[in-house]
């Protein structure tokens, strides 16, 4: 919401959701940084999104206060940005270290 967005709360979406979501975004909402599914990149593009991030696996809009992925095969990656984010690079390590990620 609006109100999220002042108080600089995080918000987030993947795969399709991101060109979904943000064609009918309010200007104070949409990110100028983000990413989604390749079959959406020309929607997103549309919405008013920059489009030198669109291959980008995982985007954080730190001005938006936005974090965007591609789709399933990204999810991880999402979920332990958003935890850095949220919670600091230590817990993202911590919780992402034992996953055995490349």
């Amino acid at each position: 919401t609006s109100r999220d967005a002042a108080e600089k709360k995080w918000y987030g979406a993947i795969c399709a959701a991101p060109a979904v979501v943000f064609a009918g975004a309010a200007a104070d909402l949409l990110p100028q940084q983000a990413t989604c599914h390749p079959a959406f990149i020309e929607k997103l593009e549309a919405a008013g999104c920059d489009a030198n991030r669109f291959l980008d696996r995982v985007v954080v809009d730190d001005d938006r206060g936005c974090v965007t992925s591609r789709g399933p095969g990204t999810a991880i990656e999402f979920a332990l940005k958003v935890v850095e984010l949220v919670q600091g690079s230590e817990v993202a390590e911590a919780t992402g270290g034992p996953m055995v990620l490349p």
